[in-house]
């Protein structure tokens, strides 16, 4: 018994072991490659942000500065029913890339609500400043993949 409990401990930690992460994986090796927000070491810097100096300071802004465009820019579809109504009430999750010069591009829907609602917002993506400042790894700017959820609502 205590053999075979041996036999399965030692199993286990060598597929953890496996699990770790190398860095040379994450080396960037390609001009078109493509990182999650979470991934990248400095993150984007929305306009009028770039006197704050603190990580978490430029992380509440950048946060802040998309919500605020959003609430100020986002036209609701108008609905004339109900039934409408209830049709484009719902979370679009819209996907977008802010490139290496701070410009936001490929920008697409990855679960809409309604057509009307779902154009409405990318619209509204596309009209974004270009940041003040692209996302980082390793000191050089990369492109990154960021996804704005957007909860309509009449």
């Amino acid at each position: 018994m205590k053999q075979l409990l041996a036999l399965v401990l030692l199993t286990l930690s060598l597929h953890s072991y496996a699990q770790g992460v190398d860095e040379k994986i994450l080396a960037i090796d390609d001009d078109d490659t493509t990182f999650l927000f979470f991934a990248v070491a400095i993150r984007p810097v929305w306009p009028g942000c770039e006197t704050l100096e603190s990580e978490s300071a430029l992380f509440d802004c950048f946060n802040y500065g998309i919500r605020n465009f959003l609430v100020n820019n986002f036209e609701v579809p108008p609905a004339t029913t109900q039934k409408e109504k209830k049709a484009q009430t719902g979370k679009v999750y819209v996907d977008f890339v802010i490139e290496k010069d701070g410009s936001i591009s490929s920008v697409k829907i990855l679960r809409g609500v309604h057509p009307k609602v779902d154009a409405e917002a990318i619209r509204m993506v596309k009209s974004m400043p270009d940041m003040h400042a692209p996302a980082y790894v390793d000191g050089k700017p990369v492109r990154m993949s960021y996804t704005l959820p957007i909860n309509v609502q009449y």
